[in-house]
C-alpha cells in the first residue's frame, strides 16, 4: 500500500477497562509499536464486551483507518464475544486451525493440565483471518486484510500481546509502507509554557507541514518533542536537522537535555561519567527521590543511601539539624533543608545530597504555611542552593513535583560545574 500516511485506531474491548478494574497498559505499548513505524494514531476507545458497541465500533474506526488494532474478547467466557464479532462484519465462519490446536494441546500439556472443550475451542477463528502466533497463551491473535484495511485482534492479556507484536510489527512493515518516522526531544526549564510558545511562535509558524511540535509540561520541566513524518528519508533527516538547530539557537538559554530520557536516569547518567555519589535527606517525599533513582540498573554506582527523616527527631538525631532551627523556623523551612543536605555530605560521604521538607496534605498546612509549601536543598562540598516551592494541593501531586524538581536542582548543580 502506497500512501501519504497509514492512519490506526486502537480499540481495547472489557467492562474491567471500563470500570477502572485493570489499568489499560496495553494502549500504551500499542501506541509506541506503531508510533515507531511512523502509523498515525487517530484515537484510542475503549468500549464493553457487548456485540452492539463492538460492530458500531468495528463500522466506525474501520471506515476511517487504514488499520484498527483490537484487544481482549478471545478468551473461553461468555462475555469473549470478540471472533463472533469479527464473523458478523465480514459475514465469515469460524473454522478449526491445525496449527492453533496443536499448540493448545501442547502448551497445556507441558503445564499439566487438562484440555477442555471450552479450551480447545481457542483453535476456532474467523475464516478469512491469518493467525498470529501466541508464544505464551492459548488464545491467537489473527490478521484480516480486506479492502486494503487490517483488522488486528489480540488477547487482552498484557503479556500475552507483548509477545505477540513483534511477529504484528514485521507484518505491518510489510503490508503498508509508513512515512519515515522522526522524533527529536529537548527538556526545558526556567520559563513557563506560555513564555515558550510566544518564543516559538514564529519558528512553529514556519515549520514545514510535515514537522510538527507538541509541548509536554511535567512537574516544572516541559519536554518539547519534534516530530518529522515524510516518504523521503534523506529530505526529512536534512529538514529536521536544520529545524533542530533553529530551535536549539532561539531556546538555548532554556534547554537543558537534547535526550528524551527521565530526571531520575538523566541525573544518574551524569553521576555515572564523573564518577560521583550521592544521597537524599527525605521528609514529605517519604523515599520517592531514592526510589526514582534506583530504579535504573546500576544506580549503585552512584546511589549511596537515603535517610527517610519523617519526623524531628530522625532530622535533630541523624541529621543533626539543630534544635533550636526545629524550634524557631520549623521542619518545614530553609535553614532546617540546608541542615539535612550540608549534613549528609558527611554522613554517608557523597559528593552530593538532596534534601526536602515540606507539607504534602491533605491536613497539616496553615496560614504560614499552606499545603504545598515545600523547601528543597541541594549541595556539594563547596555550596548549597535552596529553593522554596509552592506546589498546591493533591498529596501524591506535592510529592511527585518535589521529587522531579529537586532532581532538576541536583542536575543544575551538577553541570553548573
Amino acid at each position: 500500500m502506497n500512501k501519504q500516511q497509514v492512519k490506526a485506531a486502537i480499540v481495547n474491548i472489557g467492562d474491567e477497562l471500563l470500570i477502572g478494574q485493570i489499568v489499560n497498559t496495553n494502549a500504551n505499548v500499542i501506541a509506541q509499536m506503531l508510533n515507531t513505524l511512523g502509523i498515525e494514531i487517530t484515537e484510542i476507545v475503549v468500549i464493553a464486551d457487548a456485540q452492539d458497541a463492538i460492530l458500531r465500533t468495528f463500522e466506525q474506526k474501520i471506515s476511517q483507518n487504514d488499520i484498527v488494532f483490537v484487544t481482549g474478547g478471545l478468551g473461553t467466557t461468555n462475555d469473549d464475544i470478540t471472533k463472533k464479532c469479527i464473523c458478523l462484519y465480514y459475514h465469515t465462519s469460524l473454522i478449526e486451525n491445525a496449527i492453533v490446536k496443536n499448540h493448545i494441546q501442547d502448551i497445556r500439556k507441558s503445564r499439566g493440565l487438562s484440555i477442555p472443550d471450552s479450551v480447545l475451542s481457542q483453535a476456532m477463528v474467523p475464516q478469512i483471518s491469518e493467525v498470529i502466533t501466541n508464544p505464551i497463551g492459548t488464545a491467537p491473535g489473527m490478521w484480516i486484510h480486506q479492502n486494503q484495511k487490517v483488522l488486528i485482534s489480540t488477547p487482552g492479556v498484557p503479556g500475552e500481546l507483548v509477545a505477540m507484536l513483534e511477529e504484528i510489527r514485521l507484518r505491518l512493515q510489510q503490508t503498508f509502507l509508513p512515512w519515515n518516522k522522526i522524533d527529536r526531544h529537548f527538556k526545558i526549564s526556567n520559563i513557563s509554557e506560555s513564555g515558550l510558545s510566544d518564543m516559538l511562535q514564529e519558528f512553529e509558524q514556519g515549520l514545514p507541514d510535515y514537522i510538527s511540535l507538541a509541548y509536554l509540561p511535567k512537574y516544572g520541566i516541559i519536554n518539547l518533542r519534534l516530530s518529522g513524518r515524510h516518504a523521503d528519508k534523506q529530505l526529512l533527516e536534512q529538514e529536521m536537522n536544520r529545524q533542530c538547530a533553529l530551535l536549539q539557537n532561539i531556546a538555548k538559554d532554556y534547554i537543558f537535555c537534547d535526550q528524551n530520557i527521565e530526571m531520575a536516569q538523566l541525573v544518574g547518567q551524569v553521576l555515572k561519567q564523573q564518577h560521583k555519589t550521592m544521597a537524599t535527606a527525605e521528609s514529605c517525599t517519604g523515599g520517592l527521590i531514592a526510589h526514582e533513582i534506583t530504579r535504573y540498573a546500576g544506580s549503585s554506582a552512584y546511589f549511596k543511601g537515603s535517610v527517610i527523616a519523617y519526623s524531628n527527631e530522625i532530622k535533630q538525631h541523624i541529621l543533626h539539624v539543630p534544635t533550636d532551627t526545629l524550634n524557631t523556623q520549623g521542619a518545614v523551612s530553609e535553614d532546617t533543608v540546608k541542615y539535612m543536605a550540608e549534613n549528609l555530605l558527611s554522613l554517608y560521604n557523597v559528593d552530593y545530597s538532596v534534601a526536602v521538607s515540606g507539607i504534602a496534605g491533605p491536613d497539616g498546612g496553615n496560614e504560614q504555611h499552606p499545603v504545598g509549601t515545600v523547601w528543597i536543598a541541594v549541595a556539594d562540598k563547596n555550596k548549597c542552593v535552596t529553593k522554596l516551592h509552592h506546589l498546591g494541593f493533591g498529596r501524591q501531586r506535592v510529592m511527585d513535583r518535589t521529587c522531579q524538581l529537586a532532581l532538576l536542582m541536583l542536575y543544575q548543580l551538577i553541570q553548573d560545574k
